[in-house]
């Protein structure tokens, strides 16, 4: 039988009927029936993507220990890439995340000195702009009232 011809195998199944490439090109913009939705499935691949590049990024940097797995925790806990930097590619994110990391433990140098973060385009505004959000995530998380303590009036 050719492919151009009308199909009939048995008059109780369905009759299936040439289909054009419009037909097809309309039918698949959709979700079908029993198609899965794939969006939590991407949303882990795109989590695995930054830890990867971060991972790449403090292999660079030659940061190792507690700090990596300090990185990795931000990534996968805290805020996401768009809501530290909208405009910023999410490389641009996790470097100035690793460079926070960094910056805690030792002592601050200017970004410019650093090949990496000229690479990824990451200035002292953009860090700052990161560094500012990150600090209100943490505000969020861990509320500073409880850790304050009252002292007695003198």
């Amino acid at each position: 039988m050719f492919a151009l011809e009308p199909v009939e195998k048995n008059k109780d199944k369905i009759d299936r009927r040439i289909r054009t490439p419009e037909y097809l090109l309309k039918k698949y913009k959709t979700k079908q029936k029993g198609e899965v939705n794939n969006c939590k499935f991407m949303k882990e691949w795109r989590e695995n993507q930054k830890i990867r590049v971060a991972l790449k990024q403090m292999e660079d940097l030659n940061i190792t220990g507690e700090l990596k797995e300090q990185v990795i925790w931000i990534i996968s806990e805290g805020p996401t890439t768009k809501k530290l930097c909208a405009r910023c590619k999410y490389e641009t994110v996790t470097l100035a995340i690793i460079f926070y990391i960094k910056f805690l433990n030792t002592k601050k140098r200017p970004l410019a000195q650093y090949p990496l973060a000229r690479e990824h385009d990451l200035t002292e505004e953009k860090y700052a702009t990161i560094v500012t959000k990150l600090g209100g995530f943490f505000q969020e998380k861990m509320a500073l009232t409880r850790r304050i303590r009252q002292f007695p009036n003198s």
